[in-house]
């Protein structure tokens, strides 16, 4: 059984034609129809503002951990979790990149004091106790508990963040990246064509690209000028 489920429940422009609108008036253009331009912003490298106005909302099941991880970005349009002070957590999710069945141990025992508290036992003896609120029990619960949420991220911040850091960034965290990668498969079946070029363009690649380009102009100073002489000119995006 998979340790994570993420559903797509809206995707607001699969026929790329509201990003297109905004992209021609954004540049002064005519055709709104236009639906390559939004894509010619990304390759030119110019501000992505005119996809903060569409967005993906996703639901989730995943882990406390994921959870918070994925909650750093401030920019989320917006978020409803089913958190652990008014809900109970039923189901501990050990971690993904340890297989040893350790961590399945202990926090299944974790879990068990917590419940305990809350249906009123105590949990050395098993002798009933005044039952304990959720908000104040969560206390002892483990990290790694089962939350029930649903975010609703612009095209923006997928783009410039959450999946550049959570999939594409070296050290990217093993249980967090699985939940991303998914989050990617699902809008790239909308419109695989613009995510193509996200990956293309804020993907592994485009790391090496970064880390390239510091080494050859620290040690191969000669060669970085050839290089930006003969292929590093840039156009205006309204040439």
């Amino acid at each position: 059984m998979s340790q994570f489920q993420v559903k797509l429940l809206r995707y607001t422009d699969p026929d790329r034609r509201s990003l297109a609108h905004a992209a021609a008036v954004y540049l002064g253009k005519e055709d709104v129809d236009n639906v390559k331009r939004p894509l010619s912003i990304i390759r030119k490298g110019d501000t992505l503002a005119i996809f903060r106005g569409e967005s993906a909302r996703f639901e989730f099941y995943t882990s406390k951990v994921v959870y918070d991880h994925l909650i750093t970005y401030t920019t989320l349009n917006m978020r409803a979790c089913g958190g652990l002070r008014a809900n109970e957590a039923t189901v501990f999710i050990p971690p993904g990149e340890d297989s040893d069945p350790i961590y399945q141990q202990l926090g299944e025992a974790h879990l068990s004091a917590y419940r305990q508290l809350v249906h009123g036992l105590d949990p050395q003896t098993e002798d009933p106790i005044a039952k304990k609120r959720l908000q104040a029990a969560r206390y002892i619960a483990p990290v790694s508990v089962q939350l029930h949420y649903v975010l609703d991220v612009n095209f923006a911040t997928l783009i410039e963040a959450m999946f550049p850091q959570r999939i594409w960034s070296p050290g990217a965290q093993y249980d967090t990246r699985k939940v991303v990668q998914e989050m990617f498969r699902l809008v790239h079946e909308q419109d695989p064509e613009l995510w193509d070029l996200v990956y293309e363009y804020y993907g592994p690649e485009a790391y090496a690209w970064k880390r390239l380009r510091s080494k050859l102009k620290r040690e191969r100073p000669e060669l970085f000028d050839q290089i930006m002489k003969e292929f590093g000119g840039v156009r205006s995006m309204w040439d």
